[in-house]
């Protein structure tokens, strides 16, 4: 059996290894060739090759968005400024926003007006 260059619908094979796989059929497969799901576990979950993820830092468009947002508490405002209708895309910046400054990410700079 041949294998081929192009996998899922006609996606490039590294884009296919970069989206999360289904367990059940992941499992069906290993199965189906011949390897055990349960030593694929074992060694899965002792793999800490990667360090934990950093929080990506969002950007000033982002941060204004959501400053706007809690002022105006308005949610497609929020989704305009950010250019998306995803409200999946809002929240993870909104997210994304209020972790950056509780970690003391964006300082807040007051001027003075007038006399």
């Amino acid at each position: 059996m041949a294998i081929s260059k192009r996998t899922g619908g006609g996606k490039a094979p590294e884009e296919f290894w970069s989206k999360v796989l289904a367990a059940p059929k992941v499992k069906r497969i290993l199965e189906k060739r011949g390897f055990s799901p349960e030593a694929f576990q074992r060694d899965y979950e002792a793999d800490t090759s990667r360090g934990p993820r950093s929080p990506q830092r969002p950007s000033r468009t982002q941060i204004d968005a959501v400053e706007a947002f809690q002022q105006s508490g308005d949610f497609e405002a929020l989704k305009r400024a950010l250019s998306t209708e995803s409200s999946a895309v809002a929240n993870s910046s909104l997210r994304r926003v209020m972790q950056f400054k509780a970690l003391g990410g964006v300082k807040t700079v007051r001027r003075r007006t007038g006399a």
